[in-house]
């Protein structure tokens, strides 16, 4: 399969995970384990402000070793624990710029697993607005690439 369809296939499947913006996180996992059978994924939402994660998927422990509670309890975590220090900052810098002017967006990135691998993540993104149209919640899956 050439690696554009694969990507392809992969955006669709993704696209049917998120579901509606008001959908329970326990849906956007259950879909995941469907749409995304034989992918190691992470489904995660924060909030669009602080970027503090109020939900991981139990597949993050998988994808890299970190237990839950080190997501939503420690602020920063993503961006100074599993953030490789060589995509830190162009990463965030991209992921505040396309929140903060609502598009939802797509970004590879480094990731360092709790052993210290590093492993290759594709995060899409979704932005969930308020009745003012003001970015308020980030939902997205972060799937592991394949070499």
């Amino acid at each position: 399969m050439s690696s554009t369809l694969l990507n392809d296939t992969i955006e669709a499947r993704v696209e049917a995970v998120f579901g509606g913006a008001t959908d329970p996180m326990a849906a956007l996992d259950r879909r995941a384990v469907e749409m995304l059978d034989g992918e190691l994924a992470i489904v995660w939402e924060c909030d669009a402000r602080t970027f503090a994660f109020s939900h991981v998927s139990a597949s993050a422990q998988d994808v890299l070793g970190y237990p839950r509670a080190r997501w939503t309890d420690e602020p920063g975590f993503w961006a100074n624990v599993v953030l490789h220090p060589g995509d830190r900052d162009q990463s965030v810098s991209y992921c505040v710029a396309e929140t903060g002017a609502c598009r939802d967006h797509a970004f590879v990135y480094r990731a360092r697993g709790v052993d210290g691998r590093v492993v290759r993540l594709r995060d899409f993104v979704k932005v969930i607005t308020d009745g003012a149209g003001a970015p308020e919640r980030l939902r997205g899956v972060m799937v592991a690439m394949r070499d």
